[in-house]
């Protein structure tokens, strides 16, 4: 008798911590994986019927198939995030002024007022 009521209790012991490893589980759940882009757009915006030009040219070198028309944007893609970057237009001849803007993830933003 005594040996059948060891055996409940050593098959409930190993019961229970089944119950419990199981419940447990393997540990904490992984944290999020969090994935930063590396590269961003670029819209040049005209705000002036002044401002417009042939091409644009980011940190000296031109854009392709970057035509502003006044009152138009035009936008450069994949453009390295984190960095500062130096925006102009050429219109002729005439390069107009320097806008500098340091990048972020998403839709960067830069407008030209006036030559």
């Amino acid at each position: 008798m005594r040996k059948i009521f060891f055996k409940k209790i050593f098959v409930s012991l190993v019961l229970i911590a089944m119950f419990g490893v199981i419940s447990a589980g393997c540990g904490t759940t992984a944290p999020p994986i969090i994935i930063t882009p590396t590269t961003c757009t670029i819209r040049v915006t005209s705000q002036s019927a002044g401002v417009w030009g042939q091409a644009v040219y980011m940190d000296g070198v031109q854009q392709p198939s970057t035509i502003l028309p006044p009152w138009g944007s035009v936008d450069i893609l994949n453009v390295t995030v984190g960095i500062r970057h130096t925006i102009s237009i050429i219109s002729g001849n005439t390069f107009s002024h320097s806008e500098f803007i340091t990048t972020v993830p998403g839709m960067n933003y830069v407008d030209f007022y006036w030559f």
